[in-house]
């Protein structure tokens, strides 16, 4: 099959949905299939990965506004695939799926679309959104002939939002590759290795894992250390928060790991945490359990799908005195400790990378 990847951003340009191409494209395309991706420079200028045959990477140049990346070639590029192509297209930010749209109805060449996440508004052209939503985006996902989403909850979410018939509606999640993953020791280092991993962004609530942090340390008097792995425009303001607090040798900021780099800290960690307000899916956390990491995670819808309380890790309420509750819960309990990790693991397998593009496949098929 010829697929047409469009998607925002692609590695080396950092973030979920970004791996979640690659490793999709590149798969597809060990499996024979001809893929081709049209994407933004941003984040690429250097380091980009190098072109090949199969997948066939399109740099296109833009530039970025309002969190936006604007390709003005992509129409025209376009324009040119060949008329057998499937497009998938991956939903995260205005103007690709409408020119996706475009092309589809002139061309007569189906799309799929992929949504990762449905963002709320931010920035000042936030109050925007909802009107693009609903005169935009609607019309954009009721043409497409499949729609793919991360998990169960966001099939209900966007078949509610834009009137679309849940029948049309494809649960699949990200995946990880399983191979790269080792697994970490059931004993607890001294000082216990505490991670995060992600993007430094306000969803994410780095202040309460901080504050968490500190009442574990503090309160409970505990030897602990939390490792911070990540970039974004909250940087900043997280590392004045860990110098207001006094915590600059326990906190440390990795900055972005990828890699054999992100494998290692994940291996060299004990517990892990995500305080997010909001998520789409919790990548990071199948990561963490196919590390054999126990994780400690908001108690969140959309992370229900993943994290089965005292199962597969522990879900705590968005307050730094549950999360420190859960750490220290953890850490008091070995026999729990070593239950969440042997079914973490098992967990992890359903999101082998191999099984989820075989899904992707069935669609393409259909």
């Amino acid at each position: 099959m010829k697929i047409i990847q469009v998607v925002a951003y692609y590695p080396p340009h950092i973030g979920g949905m970004e791996n979640c191409v690659k490793e999709i494209s590149n798969r597809l395309a060990g499996k024979g299939h001809e893929v081709e991706i049209f994407t933004s420079d941003i984040g690429c200028k250097k380091h980009r990965q190098s072109p090949t045959d199969n997948p066939n990477i399109h740099y296109l140049r833009s530039w970025e506004f309002a969190h936006t990346a604007i390709m003005p070639s992509l129409f025209f590029k376009l324009l040119t695939i060949p008329k057998d192509s499937i497009i998938h297209v991956h939903v995260a930010q205005v103007m690709i799926p409408e020119i996706v749209f475009l092309i589809s109805k002139i061309r007569r060449i189906p799309y799929i679309a992929h949504i990762h996440a449905d963002v709320g508004p931010s920035g000042k052209l936030g109050f925007l959104l909802p009107f693009y939503k609903k005169m935009f985006l609607q019309r954009v996902l009721n043409s497409a002939v499949k729609i793919v989403v991360p998990t169960r909850d966001y099939v209900n979410l966007i078949s509610k939002k834009y009137s679309i018939p849940k029948i049309k509606i494809y649960k699949i999640p990200n995946g990880v590759d399983l191979k790269y993953f080792r697994s970490v020791s059931t004993e607890v280092h001294n000082p216990v290795r505490l991670l995060f991993v992600g993007r430094l962004s306000k969803p994410k609530n780095i202040p309460l894992l901080i504050k968490s942090f500190k009442l574990v340390t503090c309160n409970n008097q505990r030897n602990a250390e939390l490792h911070i792995v990540g970039e974004g425009e909250e940087k900043n303001k997280i590392s004045n928060i860990i110098k207001k607090e006094g915590l600059e040798k326990e906190i440390l900021l990795h900055g972005a790991l990828l890699g054999e780099d992100l494998y290692d800290i994940y291996s060299y960690s004990d517990i892990f945490i995500l305080t997010s307000e909001c998520e789409s899916f919790g990548l990071v956390l199948i990561e963490a359990m196919a590390s054999g990491l126990p994780v400690v995670v908001s108690d969140i819808t959309s992370v229900k799908n993943i994290v089965k309380n005292n199962v597969t890790g522990l879900l705590a309420k968005l307050t730094p005195e549950d999360f420190a509750q859960a750490v220290v819960k953890l850490l008091d309990n070995p026999q729990l400790r070593k239950k969440l990790i042997k079914n973490g693991r098992e967990e992890a397998k359903n999101y082998d990378w191999n099984k989820i593009v075989q899904k992707f496949e069935h669609i393409y098929m259909n």
